[in-house]
């Protein structure tokens, strides 16, 4: 019996908009990283001068004991954001590479491809920036209030398109898989 072969899979390249979003993210994220480390002071400067113009805000009662561990929890959050940004935005960069080179090579029609593609372009790029709304809204918000802002208006809409994309690319995956087996 003769083996069966197959003509080799020819991986093809996202758009060139696509790559070059990738490349700006991950280039952002190793700004931001850069920035965070050099301003540090500065930033937890302004941060901390925000909040203590908002003592409501963040539940500062007036007495130093009981007010720097407010504020030094709300600093620590605001740092944790930036460094999350800095994290996500470096991963979502090679998750855009990767999952929309798979979609460019294995989303048979541009009908499912073109969407797929976009959805995971704009999602992953916009997610990341959804830790930075997060440690901007701190100050003026406080931790909680500024995270459901962040989650709103960001991590929901962006991530969201993310994961449909995501799903909707691996059920085209799975189909032409068994599409391939069978014929």
């Amino acid at each position: 019996m003769i083996p069966e072969t197959r003509a080799p899979l020819q991986w093809r390249l996202p758009p060139v908009a696509v790559l070059l979003t990738a490349v700006v993210l991950i280039g952002c994220a190793e700004v931001g990283g850069a920035s965070m480390v050099r301003f540090k002071v500065e930033l937890t400067r302004w941060a901390r001068h925000a909040m203590l113009a908002r003592p409501a805000t963040h539940g500062l009662v007036g007495v130093r004991d009981v007010d720097e561990r407010v504020l030094d929890e709300a600093l620590v959050k605001f740092d944790a954001g930036l460094r999350l940004f800095h994290l996500h935005a470096e991963g979502m960069g090679l998750v855009i590479i990767a999952t929309t080179t798979i979609a460019a090579t294995l989303a048979g029609s541009p009908a499912s491809r073109r969407p797929i593609i976009v959805l995971l372009t704009v999602g992953g790029a916009g997610y990341p920036l959804g830790y930075l709304v997060w440690s901007g809204l701190i100050p003026y918000y406080g931790p909680e209030r500024g995270k459901t802002v962040a989650e709103w208006l960001v991590w929901t809409p962006f991530g969201g398109a993310t994961i449909v994309a995501l799903w909707w690319l691996a059920g085209l995956v799975a189909w032409r898989m068994m599409r391939r087996e069978r014929g």
